[in-house]
């Protein structure tokens, strides 16, 4: 856990390029024949488990606003199912598209976490 500005922008950056570093995972099962539904699921467990490790982390104050949000928008503290998302009407390709792409850090919606 840190409270120290720099070390948390460093946590986020490499948070980000975890994130992002899913996408070579899901492209390579998807040029390799695996069915689109089950990327999405994998993507979407694997982003949601680098969730946990890196909000492991994060200080409570600042958790909490994440859990807080996370939970009214998606009815989860970790967040959306794959198979929530495709409920809601989004694809499986965008389902993995946005598992790979890290949405707005706290310090974005959150004043005090800067």
């Amino acid at each position: 856990m840190t409270t120290d500005p720099a070390k948390g922008a460093l946590l986020r950056a490499q948070y980000e390029a975890a994130v992002a570093a899913l996408a070579h995972g899901a492209g390579q099962q998807l040029a390799a024949g695996v069915d689109e539904a089950d990327v999405a699921r994998w993507a979407v467990d694997q982003r949601n488990q680098l969730k946990q490790r890196f909000r492991a982390l994060t200080p409570p104050a600042v958790l909490a606003a994440i859990e807080a949000r996370t939970t009214a928008r998606y009815g989860d503290p970790v967040g959306p199912t794959a198979d929530g998302l495709h409920a809601a009407g989004k694809s499986w390709a965008d389902i993995i598209g946005s598992a790979c792409r890290a949405g707005a850090g706290p310090a974005q919606w959150m004043p005090s976490a800067n």
